[in-house]
């Protein structure tokens, strides 16, 4: 989470992380635009959290949403 809210994101994104031998988590790449098939690894994700697809498009499309809104006042 810090990794991509340091970059200044929001909304969604993707953060590959591996760790290290000593339990230190290493930071691979942020994916700003991850794949959106049901078969991408953010969708997988979300499932795994109890989150379906159509959720998922729908909280995206929601919180961009909101953040438009809140940018224009």
């Amino acid at each position: 989470m810090r990794g991509f809210r340091s970059l200044g994101l929001q909304v969604y994104g993707r953060v590959d992380v591996v760790f290290t031998e000593t339990g230190e988590p290493f930071v691979l790449e942020v994916n700003t635009i991850p794949g959106m098939t049901e078969a991408s690894l953010l969708p997988e994700a979300a499932a795994a959290a109890g989150i379906n697809y159509v959720d998922l498009c729908g909280r995206i499309i929601a919180l961009s949403r909101s953040r438009t809104e809140r940018s224009r006042r």
